[in-house]
């Protein structure tokens, strides 16, 4: 019985986290759509490309930036309040999670709407930013300030190269992928996203490691 209070209180506060970013994702996502084609005679028509383009960039920048903020942050605040030192690694796992598959359904569903094809890069890099979030939150916790201000370079640069390479070079990286053979791509996504799983799983290593020795402050 009390296990299933602790769940349900995991889902309910980790998981109420995770939709929060994704509403804010959603709401990035929107505005950029219409945005960009204010002045087009098809805006209605334009808007799910420009959505799924710009959505893609500020979902997978923020699998990076949840677990810097909310885990980093939201971490110490439960276990301050009482929460057990697994329970609160397992939560950090229900936001990111959340987060991701929410996320990634609507990047899907814009997909759909737009004939996009960077769907399966996109769940590469949604495990891939995860991890690097979480190991950068661990380094919040582990070296306090220095900690934070590798976090704060670490965000400020993925938006600036996520911008970059957003509306400097997509069309140049889309060329380069549309010559590589389907079978070469395939396989090179396979080895990313074995990397990635390995990189987030030794991620939640290290905060479980990082989560036994930490003290909260007062």
């Amino acid at each position: 019985m009390a296990e299933s209070r602790i769940i349900k209180r995991n889902v309910r506060f980790w998981g109420k986290s995770g939709l929060q970013l994704t509403g804010m994702m959603l709401i990035f996502m929107v505005v950029y759509g219409f945005l960009f084609n204010m002045g087009s005679s098809r805006v209605f028509g334009d808007f799910w490309k420009t959505a799924y383009f710009y959505g893609g960039i500020i979902s997978v920048l923020f699998a990076m930036i949840g677990p810097v903020s909310y885990v980093g942050s939201y971490l110490p605040l439960t276990l301050s309040f009482g929460s057990g030192r697994r329970e609160a690694v397992f939560g950090a796992q229900i936001f990111c999670v959340v987060y991701v598959v929410s996320a990634y359904i609507i990047l899907v569903f814009a997909g759909i709407m737009s004939n996009g094809k960077l769907n399966a890069l996109i769940a590469v890099l949604f495990i891939f930013m995860t991890a690097i979030g979480q190991l950068v939150s661990v380094a919040q916790m582990h070296f306090g300030m220095k900690g934070m201000i590798i976090g704060i370079v670490m965000v400020v640069l993925g938006i600036v190269i996520g911008i970059v390479a957003g509306i400097g070079f997509i069309d140049q990286i889309m060329a380069w992928i549309n010559r590589i053979q389907t079978n070469v791509v395939w396989t090179l996504l396979a080895i990313a996203a074995i990397v990635s799983i390995a990189l987030y799983a030794v991620s939640v290593m290290a905060l479980f490691r990082e989560m036994r020795h930490y003290e909260v402050k007062a």
